[in-house]
């Protein structure tokens, strides 16, 4: 259960990260904690943020997220009864270091556009 967990954390933190300033739009995948590999599926429309995160766990849905600049940030959220906290991201061009809070801890990870 808390793999699971964390494993939803981690994409919610990938797939917020996944904004990038000029399009978020596309595909991103990583790793989260060293542990996590995922793959972030993202779509922005006028700023909004959505998508899906491709873990081992399954597919798990982003929705609420807001682009400001080079930083992506998702609305605190539950799936599958867990709550995810805190989603942040950060684009330096087709990389994005994310930011999952997840029951009180920090997940961290680096994302990469898929090309």
């Amino acid at each position: 259960m808390k793999k699971k967990c964390v494993l939803l954390l981690f994409s919610v933190v990938l797939i917020a990260t996944v904004c990038y300033a000029n399009s978020v739009s596309g595909r991103w995948a990583g790793t989260i904690a060293l542990l996590y590999d995922v793959t972030v599926n993202m779509k922005e429309d006028n700023g909004k943020v959505s998508g899906t995160v491709t873990t081992e766990i399954g597919d798990i849905p982003l929705n609420n997220g807001v682009i400001t600049g080079n930083d992506i940030v998702f609305k605190p959220f539950t799936y599958n009864g867990l709550a995810v906290s805190s989603v942040k991201g950060k684009i330096d061009g087709d990389k994005m270091n994310v930011t999952v809070v997840f029951q009180g801890m920090n997940f961290s990870g680096i994302l990469n556009r898929v090309k």
